[in-house]
């Protein structure tokens, strides 16, 4: 490989580091899906388990998506300063059964994305709506 075909593919690992998108439409596995998040949340980092408590919000909201949603579009995961945003969008229009889910309900996995998030909750977009996320980053101390 040579220096240009490197740099290219440094340029896009750092990107999706700052920014990644799954297409969910076919459905991938989960464990597929965590994966792919987890491994592009680490390049850079020192090796641990910083991202634990943002994969499990991942795997809940998208698990819910695929048991409930119409037709499942995509999950985004951004960083920020410190925090995680994840979104994931679906075709189905219908906001307010998940806000009568909040973490009052005896919705265990809900109830578990409430305790790892700062904040969460669910917005009507053009294509139907989109459930999110803002996950705090477990910083431990570095090993590196």
């Amino acid at each position: 490989m040579d220096f240009d075909e490197e740099l290219a593919q440094l340029t896009r690992k750092l990107a999706d580091a700052a920014e990644m998108t799954v297409a969910l439409h076919d459905l991938p596995d989960l464990r597929r899906v965590r994966s792919s998040v987890a491994e592009a949340l680490a390049f850079g980092d020192c090796p641990g388990d910083r991202f634990g408590g943002v994969l499990l919000v991942i795997d809940e909201l998208v698990g819910n998506a695929y048991q409930h949603a119409t037709a499942v579009r995509e999950l985004r995961v951004t960083r920020t300063a410190g925090n995680l945003l994840v979104e994931v969008s679906d075709h189905d229009p219908d906001v307010t059964s998940l806000h009568e889910s909040r973490p009052e309900s005896t919705r265990y996995g809900l109830r578990l994305v409430d305790q790892l998030s700062l904040d969460w909750g669910v917005r009507a977009d053009d294509a139907g709506k989109v459930v999110w996320a803002l996950v705090p980053i477990t910083v431990f101390p570095a090993a590196c």
